[in-house]
């Protein structure tokens, strides 16, 4: 998701049009209508990555936490085992 806003980001400062208005003086215009509308399909891409990576991460989630679940179901089957220690 980092790449996407740095991408964006790229856009928007190559769709800016720079003139030379003098020596060693320039003048930044706003972006162009066409930069405006791909800064705003990326930021729409990079909206749907999130939502897609937020559900990814719930679905793992929820299979770790299934796994740990039958871990300790399985621990407590088997009991806690405690040995002494005999010291020579």
């Amino acid at each position: 998701m980092k790449s996407i806003t740095i991408a964006a980001l790229l856009i928007l400062a190559l769709a800016c049009k720079v003139e030379k208005t003098g020596k060693d003086t320039y003048k930044v215009v706003a972006p162009t209508p066409e930069a405006k509308a791909a800064a705003e399909k990326a930021k729409v891409e990079a909206k749907e990555l999130g939502d897609k990576a937020k559900q990814g991460a719930a679905e793992a989630a929820v299979k770790v936490g299934g796994a740990m679940e039958k871990a300790g179901e399985k621990a407590k089957a088997e009991g806690t085992k405690t040995e002494k220690r005999v010291k020579h």
